[in-house]
């Protein structure tokens, strides 16, 4: 038994039935809709469209508001801000093509399901729904249909977007919204992000979590894989706290003479912070490596040294240990 939320039976909008090509930047794929009023809640509050309201012209009254339900295809579950729209009987599908939900496929008549989906309910409200046993079969069924893929190219997707504000969130789940007007390369995303959110450029970085990566400044952006890009707001004084103790040393990993803002790993040799934590970032990220030795005298620095000694910002932690994660995992699949 799968719930109705699942599928979001289909509708008659409250507002206009045009595209709202402000939706196009919100969608993301996920495993699984919410199956209650408390799992509903709690995703769209992680959603947060609100914040989106005074950027949309998709409808009259302005609600622009959380949903799951099917692509186009029926393939996949998608989460998307949208305006309200009214269930009434064939399951919602969102289309990227058409940039808006749409509800034209009889075979996807959740009346005639076992047991049926109500025949009206605000399609924010689907969590109350009857759960059925046939949405399995539909994807499976639509899955097999190669006729009916939905193909997206990046340029179109660009296009779409091009206007259009996103919301992106920090490791930490802060969330900021930007304008993708003109970003082309994460470098642009990065600039603009800096800009608005007054943070130096080398403080705000983008990376992939899951895989444990930074990306590049060249990387092209992916409009419609944005929910891959997390931040990582950086500390911006990583000397802070930081003794003096006024004499001059060679910074272990640059060589250089070093008097001021320096610090002294556990194996004795010195560096600065800003350096340590750029050379933790160049070396650790993607290269299946879980720990980092002393250049000079092989001496392993932990990861609470690392924390410590680069003055690492909230961000910054949470990332450092995703990546350990999946080094570690990488490790041992090669063992």
């Amino acid at each position: 038994m799968i719930s109705l939320s699942v599928i979001v039976c289909s509708i008659v909008q409250l507002a206009s039935s045009a595209s709202c090509p402000q939706s196009i930047p919100t969608v993301s794929v996920v495993p699984r809709c919410p199956s209650n009023e408390k799992e509903w809640i709690s995703a769209a509050e992680r959603k947060n469209c609100s914040a989106l309201e005074n950027c949309h012209t998709c409808s009259k009254d302005r609600s622009f508001v959380y949903h799951c339900v099917l692509n186009k295809n029926a393939t996949e579950l998608v989460e998307v801000c949208a305006p309200i729209w009214y269930m009434s009987g064939f399951c919602a599908r969102f289309s990227m093509t058409d940039r808006r939900i749409i509800n034209d496929d009889p075979a996807l008549d959740c009346t005639k399901f076992v047991p049926p989906c109500l025949t009206r309910f605000p399609s924010n409200e689907s969590f109350k729904s009857e759960n059925v046993d046939e949405l399995d079969e539909l994807i499976i069924e639509s899955k097999d249909d190669s006729k009916e893929i939905e193909k997206i190219s990046l340029d179109t997707t660009r296009k779409d977007v091009l206007e259009e504000v996103a919301n992106f969130v920090t490791m930490s789940g802060k969330n900021i919204l930007c304008s993708l007007k003109n970003v082309v390369t994460i470098r642009d995303l990065r600039e603009k992000l800096s800009e608005k959110e007054s943070v130096p450029l080398k403080c705000l970085l983008v990376v992939d979590k899951e895989n444990g990566v930074l990306y590049q400044d060249a990387t092209v952006f992916e409009p419609c894989k944005k929910e891959r890009y997390t931040l990582m707001v950086g500390n911006k004084n990583r000397t802070q706290g930081f003794k003096e103790d006024g004499n001059v040393h060679t910074d272990v990993i640059s060589n250089k003479q070093i008097s001021h803002g320096k610090c002294q790993m556990c194996c004795g040799h010195f560096t600065v912070p800003e350096t340590l934590f750029d050379w933790v970032k160049d070396k650790l990220p993607g290269s299946g490596d879980v720990e980092l030795q002393c250049p000079r005298c092989s001496d392993v620095w932990e990861e609470e040294e690392l924390v410590e000694k680069c003055n690492m910002s909230e961000d910054e932690k949470l990332f450092l240990n995703c990546v350990l994660e999946v080094n570690e995992k990488t490790k041992k699949m090669k063992q």
